[in-house]
């Protein structure tokens, strides 16, 4: 028997949100957490290869001064064929450190113009209805995950992404879209791989 009569219409009953601001705040913490957590790596990257370049320019320093040594020491007599053997060795890892430097400065390069860009261009074309929840970046390679209300959302973001020049040449050769249970979202998995630009 019913104690209970609702007399309400089904249009006067309030909405539940299903995304509340308590959840809100919590993705955006979780995006900033990831674009710091990225700023950080490259930071760290950026650091060791800093450190690494300081390493071999100080042992290419030395180097340098031994084969100073030996030219001078050539210079005031005859070369003994010992000398002239020291020499070529040290002349030759000179040129073998001096390609390394070069090639680690190239490196040092690439990482403050190649990423810094991809992380401002990532900030420009955020949504309000999409959050990355993770990504990875590399030369040929790219990752990202994260979650969309709605799922039209995804290849909007997609197209706005591949206008950035870095991600040109790449193309997504996995896209895994899944409903998130209780929720109209959906979460998103995209892989990008270097290949015929779409």
């Amino acid at each position: 028997m019913k104690q209970q009569v609702n007399l309400y219409q089904a249009v006067l009953q309030p909405i539940r949100e299903r995304l509340g601001l308590k959840l809100l705040l919590q993705i955006w913490l979780s995006i900033l957490l990831v674009l710091f957590t990225g700023w950080i790596y490259l930071q760290q990257q950026q650091a060791q290869l800093t450190k690494q370049l300081a390493s071999e320019q100080q042992q290419l320093d030395v180097l340098q001064q031994e084969m100073t040594m030996y030219q001078q020491a050539l210079a005031q007599r005859q070369p003994s064929a010992e000398l002239v053997s020291q020499y070529d060795t040290a002349a030759q890892s000179v040129a073998q450190k001096q390609q390394l430097l070069n090639y680690l400065s190239q490196q040092q390069q690439q990482a403050s113009q190649i990423y810094s860009p991809v992380l401002q261009h990532l900030q420009h074309i955020d949504r309000q209805d999409l959050w990355l929840t993770g990504f990875s970046l590399q030369q040929h390679f790219s990752s990202f995950n994260g979650i969309a209300l709605r799922p039209d959302s995804v290849p909007l973001w997609l197209e706005n992404l591949r206008q950035l020049a870095y991600f040109r040449g790449q193309r997504f050769s996995q896209v895994n879209m899944l409903q998130v249970p209780e929720k109209k979202a959906v979460s998103f998995e995209l892989r990008a791989r270097q290949g015929a630009e779409q």
